[in-house]
């Protein structure tokens, strides 16, 4: 790889949570993918040479699955390889909480 695992997965979350409709990474639980670094950890991101895995949270909207599959389009180009998404939650629109 020419970039860092550090710069390619920063990339990764960059263009990810870009995306219209994207809320956040998901960082799931026990188990869930996480990219280990040297002083921090990222999760619901996993990135290998031959694939990786990416956690979302979801605006709930018409469509979704339309999404998903453009966030693992965007994924799989930014990162070079094939990325699976698993949309970990999903939220409305306007859930910002009042203040």
């Amino acid at each position: 790889m020419s970039q860092s695992a550090a710069e390619q997965v920063d990339r990764l979350v960059a263009a990810v949570t870009a995306i219209d409709g994207v809320v956040g990474l998901y960082p799931g639980g026990a188990g869930a993918p996480a990219t280990h670094l040297p002083g921090r950890t990222i999760r619901g991101v996993r990135l290998g040479r031959e694939g990786g895995q990416i956690q979302v949270v979801l605006e709930l909207r018409e469509r979704l699955i339309d999404l998903a599959d453009h966030v693992r389009d965007v994924a799989s180009d930014v990162a070079g390889v094939p990325v699976d998404v698993v949309v970990g939650d999903v939220a409305l629109q306007d859930s910002a909480p009042a203040q």
